[in-house]
This record gives structure tokens, sequence and C-alpha cells, in this order.
């Protein structure tokens, strides 16, 4: 067999796939393995077909949904034909990867040849060997033989997850090149996932639910890692990466290391409130960083309960204030507003609680930020099944949180509901899907683009924001199976938020 020459695609600007982990990812391994590689983005200049030689196959981070229409964008960019039925012997095989489309492969499914379904780690070395086969033909058959890899033309369905079930040897890419005059999007900085997955079942976490089973690199790891990358990257600043930071046993000791052995700067993700004390806000502070981010998602306790989120109002408070005394200048609270149920008690409950917030922050000379965004059905969720508010809805209710809020002192940011609205019907659709994706791309993205692509295509955008009956199997789950997310777990799940909701 040969060795394919590969196309790393990742349909954004090149200083955002500096801050992706997946693109240093899928480079390190490549480079490791000897394979030869192209990287392409989108450019803000036209593509010079000079700068493309057409690879064996491509591989597409697709993390977002709102991603897809991008990726039709590139591939007309790098004049390779958007649908996949149209490819010719000398097109490039185009694989994807992400969250998002490990959740729900179909929306792609008519634009690429082949989806993994999960993590490439154990599944790497399959994949290229698969692509060393000499003909279109023989490489798509080979990759549908491949652990949780989806080939949709051949329909070698369902496709069960893949994962690394030990993060302390799966292969991690220590070299983070970013080139000089280029600033990635979240800073200069070594990148360092210390868990993967989280086990606390949030019930509208996708994320949450997906990269199940929990699982922690060790304390060991984590210092070699740390340690081995901000040297051979030559930066001062470690960025940890993590949906739940603190719930691995050995993030406080990693952060001390970072900042009293190492001297170097830090960047904490969102952290789960109750997980905060005074010797981690200390050390986060002691680190550079000046904000730290909590998601409480909700001041109402019976949504917070129902959502399966729920620490307690005072623990918000307490949080707040343990950050600020600490040195860290504000403090930034991710809101959610549309949860099926959710009332204007729910609503002023939330308002009360980023007041209180705020005064506690203002007695030590902090301050408050909220953002607050829609809520967004998705897939492989207990909230799979549960209608999305109306877009009029929605506007109304973020308007009145950031009139409520802005009353008070507090900055708010909100995510467009359009935009949300967009994400959905992605995000729930089936294989019919991928051509809205498709003449949403052509018509350039942005939501006027899509706004003429469903009606150019005569898409029933309500359709995907109703509700749908939990008894019904989703068409995502008969493609794809997550063994720690199967449909009958997700379904009690979902009963118990109702419940919850009353």
């Amino acid at each position: 067999m040969r060795r394919p020459l590969v196309g790393i695609a990742y349909p954004a600007p090149y200083r955002a796939a500096l801050s992706s982990l997946a693109y240093h990812l899928l480079k390190g391994l490549l480079a490791g393995e000897g394979i030869p590689y192209t990287e392409v983005f989108m450019e803000e200049e036209p593509w010079s077909p000079g700068r493309y030689r057409p690879p064996t196959a491509l591989f597409a981070s697709l993390p977002y949904e709102l991603m897809y229409p991008d990726m039709v964008r590139l591939l007309d960019q790098l004049r390779v034909p958007v649908r996949a039925g149209e490819r010719g012997e000398e097109d490039p095989v185009v694989i994807a990867g992400g969250p998002a489309v490990t959740a729900n492969p179909l929306p792609v499914s008519g634009i690429v040849d082949a989806v993994l379904i999960g993590e490439v780690e154990p599944v790497f070395h399959d994949i290229i060997d698969a692509l060393g086969y000499p003909s279109r033909k023989s490489r798509l058959e080979a990759l549908a033989q491949v652990d949780g890899v989806y080939v949709p033309s051949l329909g070698n369905e369902p496709v069960t997850r893949v994962y690394a079930r030990d993060l302390d040897s799966a292969w991690y890419p220590v070299r983070q090149e970013i080139p000089r005059g280029v600033e990635p999007v979240w800073g200069r900085s070594f990148m360092l996932e210390t868990t993967r997955g989280c086990a606390r079942g949030c019930r509208f976490c996708m994320e949450g639910f997906i990269f199940r089973p929990k699982r922690d690199r060790s304390l060991k790891r984590i210092l070699e890692l740390m340690e081995e990358g901000v040297r051979v990257n030559r930066v001062g600043k470690v960025a940890f990466y993590s949906l739940a930071f603190f719930d691995n046993p050995a993030a406080e000791r990693a952060l001390e290391h970072a900042v009293e052995a190492l001297g170097l700067e830090v960047s904490v993700p969102s952290l789960r409130l109750e997980t905060l004390t005074e010797r981690r806000a200390r050390l986060i502070a002691a680190g550079g960083q000046r904000t730290l981010t909590i998601a409480p998602e909700t001041g109402s306790c019976r949504v917070a309960r129902a959502i399966n989120k729920y620490a307690g109002n005072e623990r918000v408070l307490e949080a707040v204030e343990t950050a600020v005394a600490a040195g860290l200048r504000s403090v930034k609270m991710y809101l959610i507003t549309g949860f099926p149920g959710e009332t204007e008690e729910d609503l002023e409950a939330t308002v009360e609680l980023v007041a209180g917030a705020q005064r506690v922050a203002a007695s030590r000379g902090g301050r408050v930020k909220v953002s607050v965004n829609p809520f967004i059905p998705k897939p492989v969720t207990p909230l799979q099944w549960a209608p999305m508010a109306p877009l009029g809805e929605l506007r109304r209710r973020i308007s009145m949180l950031r009139r409520r809020l802005a009353r008070l002192g507090v900055e708010v940011d909100a995510y467009d509901p359009r935009y949300a609205v967009a994400q959905a019907v992605i995000a729930r659709g089936g294989p019919e899907a991928s051509e809205l994706v498709v003449e949403w791309g052509r018509r350039g993205g942005g939501l006027g683009g899509f706004r003429a692509a469903a009606k150019a295509l005569g898409v029933e955008v309500e359709r995907y924001l109703a509700g749908m009956d939990p008894r019904e199997d989703p068409p995502w789950h008969r493609v794809a199976v997550h063994p720690y997310a199967r449909l009958e777990t997700l379904r009690l799940e979902y009963k118990a938020y109702l419940d919850a909701m009353g």
C-alpha cells in the first residue's frame, strides 16, 4: 500500500485552527508517522489553485454545526465536488470528525465520504491503512471496516463510538507550533487536556454525554506534558482544557505546579462552582487570570434541579465572593433561557441571582459579566426530544434579561437566537439536512444565507424545533451507537426532567 497525502481541512481562519486541540492532534499524528500532509483553511483572499495539490484524503474537523456551511465553502474553494456522490477517482476522500458529527452524522452524510464517530487515537493507524488502498472504491470499503467509521454510501450502520480508554497512554500533541506574527484566538499558550468527558450528567449538555466515560490524566502525566510543552513551544502560559477542571483529582496540584513551581501564567476553563475553594481561586489569580467563568445556567432552583445542575444560589454567591476576594477582577456567568417549562418566575429568579452576585462582587471591587444563551435541544442528550422555544419568545426573554441586568450595571452579551434556531435545525436534521447545508454554504453562510436556503428548499424550520414523542427513536441513534448514552437511559432522564418541572 502506498502512503496517502492527507489534507487537514479546518473551515475557519488559521488563527482559529491554532486554538483547536483537534487540529494540533491531527497534525502531530500525521507528522509522527511521517505521513505527508497539507493544511487548508478559510482564507480571506480568494484561494490560489497553485497552492493546492489534491490529497488522497481531507480530514475535516467539524466541532460545531455552524461550521458545516463553511465546510461547503471550503470544498468549493478547493474545487472539490461538494456532494459526495459527485466525486470521482481523483477527488479526495473527505472524512469528518468532531463532537457535532459524532452526535449526529446525518446532516453531513451527503457531503462527506466518511464520519469518525468518536475519538481518533484508537483508530488513526487503521484509517491511514485504509487510505493506502489503490482506488477510491477500495478506500471507502476499507474505511467501512474500521471501528467507529461510518461510510454513508455503503450504509454500514449502526456504528459504535470509539474512544481512548486511557489518556495517559494516548498520544498527545506536545508540539503546538504558533508561527510568528499569528495570534491564536485564545493567545499564545500550551493547551493541556487534563480530562476528557464528564460524569455530571447535565441533561442539556451534548459533550457531557457523547464523551463518556470520564477519563482523567494522572498528575505524573500532566506534569510531564506541562513541562515539555512549555519548553518545546517556548511559551510562558498553559491553558488547561476540560469540561470540569477540578473534577480531576490531580487538577489542584497541577495548577499549583504551574503557578508556584514553574511560574507560568494559566488559563482555567469554566468551573463547577461547587469545586471552587479559596486556595484554588488564589492559584488562578496568581497565574494571571483575571476573570473566572462559572455556569449556573439559571437562578431558578426548580429549573436547576430539572437540568441536573443544582448547587444552590447561596453557593453561587459564595463562589463569586471567593473569586473576587482572591484577586480575580470579574466573574463571568453563563446563563441559558428557553428551557421547556421555564416561567416568568424562573426568569425573575435568574435576575435576582445575578443581582446578588453583582452586589457581592462590587463590595470587593469586582464585577459580574453575563452571557445569555438560548436553550438548543441537542442530539444524544435527555432533552433531545424537547421542543425549542419560538424565535420571538427567545428574543423576548433575552431582551428582558439584558434590560433588567443592564440596569444593575452588569455587562451582558447574548447568543443571537437566530443562529440558535439555525443550529437546532442542523443538529436535529436527518440526511435531508445535507442539501440545506450545501445551499446555505453556497449562499455565503450567515443568517441571510440560512433564511434564503431554507426558503429556496421549502424547509419547514418549525418542524425541527417542535418536540418529539419520547417513544420515538431519533434517526441519529439508528446510525451512531453511544454505549454510555443509550436510548433507554436518555428516556428515563428526560422523564426525570419533566417530573422536576412539574
